[in-house]
């Protein structure tokens, strides 16, 4: 078995370099560490961990179609429902278009695309511990109304 120390980047086509950087940038809280505009190339990095992802253009690329294989979303945590409440403000702000607002079981959560299409989540747990409630608890999920905290009724899937 291959012994992997983590993921080490994600890497995006993007159709227009500076258009994803700014996005990643200005919207996610990314930082460019390294960029080669000669081969239309970012690297980027985020947090403790430095999580990065690369962006490639290819300016005819397509984006990604919703309900194809491939990657559905990145998700990335934050450390509190204030902390989501504070993003959703935030990116509300910006201009962002939210795909739609959730309480799962396990995660509260806001879903949004990106320049090109690639779904993003923001999520908080919701408990201690997200994988041992996945297995003790039925999936489902209800519309969020991240500025009360409110949801309508779970369904279960």
């Amino acid at each position: 078995m291959i012994q992997a120390r983590g993921l080490g980047c994600l890497v995006f086509n993007v159709r227009s370099l500076e258009r994803s950087k700014d996005f990643y940038v200005r919207v996610v809280g990314f930082r460019v560490v390294a960029d080669d505009p000669s081969r239309k190339m970012a690297l980027l990095a985020k947090g403790e961990r430095e999580q990065r992802i690369a962006l490639l253009e290819r300016a005819t690329a397509e984006p990604p179609a919703a309900g194809q294989p491939g990657m559905i979303h990145m998700a990335w945590e934050l450390g509190s429902f204030e902390e989501l409440q504070a993003a959703y403000r935030e990116l509300r702000a910006l201009g962002v278009q939210f795909e739609r607002t959730v309480q799962h079981h396990v995660t509260r959560s806001i879903y949004f695309r990106d320049p090109d299409n690639n779904c993003m989540e923001l999520f908080c747990n919701r408990h201690e511990n997200g994988f041992e409630a996945m297995r003790s608890h039925n999936m489902g999920t209800a519309k969020l109304n991240v500025e009360t905290g409110e949801t309508e009724e779970m369904h279960h899937f």
